[in-house]
């Protein structure tokens, strides 16, 4: 480890000041007292756990550490049934596609940034090189290329045991054989299985008992497209299999006979514990990554999917004639104050504004909760922030509106952003909003505690149905208020111009 070099690392870290002076002494001697495995995929929800931290400083702290370079970043592809780590990528936009395929499963996964992609962090190779060797035996295998958040039962990890018929290392060009006496019936027989997790490429061999008993030999070739043939009927009998590594790279290979039903079953009955980390969505509605990262170089290509984002629009009432009658100087003060306050609030609530559009802003939260809290909060702040400007005979008045659904990241003007009817929803609920309101589409309402937030901050509420642009039919939607407010008579009509 190269102890100078992280010692200047950590001293550029001290000149941030969102990063607390604690936060760093703990980190410096986490990074001088971990080991290889330790330092391979840092989970900063862990970290803050161990030492008593908020996710929040935590995960600002590695988002800061890795734009100095202490640490890097590692997009993990994760399979939602095994955990295993299908794909590793250094950049966002590295992740390709809507789905991927994780072979031990035998599974299609969507490429959702909510659950699917988590985002750990990995000591830069430059400050010191990893030891591990995955490929040295099973157990190291299986540590390297399984994420540690998802901690299968007792019962599970035995029955995958029972299924794993033997391991072996290949180097480039080198072959494996592996002789097996395929059987019909039971649990085992049906089916063989030579998977290579690192290379996410498997061979499936099926027992057919149509075919006539025979003893046969079958070649496979390891391609770094994938195992060729991948899926072959075979008749009872004494076989012989041989895998030929074909790659350019050191892989592994294991052999096992799965019962895809058998493991279904043990699964539901003792269900696999999935560990909190921190995942793609988090980190862009994380503000250090947004401010620090905002002009990485991203493909133009880059289009992933988000299953659940909660969208906040808000604008001002009052600023622009303010510009007139109090002159720029003071009204930009007064402008700037209140986006000082908003920024404030939704990094205080795991969140990140995507842009600034005039007076308003467009902020993203991984859930309606987060985003609800932080549009009350920041009601009150600028009630209170109204209350030393009334002096000078002045006041701002906030208008905030919420929606919550997919959305699809893109990279726009060399910035990620979010596109889609979720977002445009959000954007026409807030237009409905008046001065001290917030409105909130109907998932955001759903959401558990909803109502029991807006009455503990002291809000009236009440449901109508809106027409909004670009939707067809009319929505619930709801308005708070600190005013009391009567039931409506009619639909209300929302169209913005473009």
């Amino acid at each position: 480890m190269k102890d100078s070099i992280i010692k200047q690392k950590f001293d550029t870290l001290k000149t941030f000041p969102v990063l607390k002076p604690e936060i760093l002494t703990l980190a410096k001697d986490y990074v001088h007292q971990s080991d290889d495995w330790k330092l391979l995929r840092v989970n900063p929800l862990k970290f803050a756990n161990e030492h008593k931290l908020s996710e929040n400083d935590a995960v600002d702290f590695f988002v800061h550490a890795a734009k100095v370079g202490l640490f890097d970043f590692a997009y993990n592809l994760i399979c939602p049934m095994c955990g295993g780590i299908v794909h590793s990528h250094h950049k966002l936009d590295e992740i390709e596609g809507k789905e991927f395929h994780c072979v031990s499963c035998n599974i299609v996964v969507p490429t959702l940034l909510d659950d699917q992609v988590e985002v750990a962090f990995q000591i830069h190779p430059s400050l010191q090189k990893n030891e591990i060797d995955p490929f040295v035996d099973v157990e190291n295998y299986f540590r390297y290329f399984f994420s540690e958040n998802f901690d299968k039962s007792a019962e599970l990890r035995n029955w995958i045991q029972s299924t794993i018929k033997d391991y072996a290392k290949l180097n480039p060009d080198d072959s494996y054989s592996f002789n097996f006496e395929a059987t019909y019936g039971g649990l085992q027989g049906h089916l063989i299985q030579f998977v290579s997790i690192d290379r996410n490429a498997m061979c499936l061999f099926a027992v057919d008992s149509n075919l006539p008993p025979s003893n046969q030999s079958y070649l496979v070739d390891l391609m770094e497209s994938g195992m060729k043939p991948n899926a072959i009927s075979i008749p009872v009998g004494k076989h012989q299999f041989t895998i030929h590594n074909r790659t350019r790279f050191q892989v592994g290979l294991n052999v096992l006979t799965p019962n895809p039903k058998e493991i279904e079953r043990i699964a539901n009955a003792y269900p696999t514990i999935r560990h909190s980390f921190l995942t793609a969505k988090m980190l862009l509605n994380n503000q250090s990554f947004r401010d620090l990262f905002r002009i990485q170089k991203l493909s133009p290509d880059l289009n992933l999917n988000v299953k659940s984002l909660t969208i906040m629009f808000t604008d001002l009432k009052g600023s622009t004639e303010m510009y007139d009658t109090a002159g720029d100087i003071f009204a930009y003060k007064l402008v700037q104050e209140h986006f000082r306050i908003l920024t404030e609030i939704v990094r205080k609530y795991k969140g990140a504004i995507v842009k600034t559009m005039g007076d308003a802003i467009m902020a993203t939260f991984s859930t309606p909760t987060e985003g609800l809290l932080a549009a009350l909060e920041m009601m009150e702040r600028i009630e209170t922030m109204n209350l030393e400007w009334k002096k000078e005979g002045y006041e701002i008045g906030l208008k905030v509106g919420l929606n919550e659904g997919s959305a699809l990241a893109v990279v726009n003007d060399e910035r990620l952003d979010y596109f889609g009817q979720s977002v445009n929803i959000a954007a026409r609920v807030q237009g409905l909003a008046k001065s001290g309101e917030v409105w909130l589409s109907e998932t955001v309402w759903n959401a558990t505690g909803s109502e029991s937030l807006v009455k503990e901050h002291g809000y009236f509420y009440r449901k109508q149905k809106a027409t909004l642009k670009g939707v067809g039919t009319p929505v619930p939607v709801f308005q708070l208020s600190r005013k009391k407010l009567k039931e409506p008579t009619k639909w209300k009509s929302l169209f913005i111009k473009s």
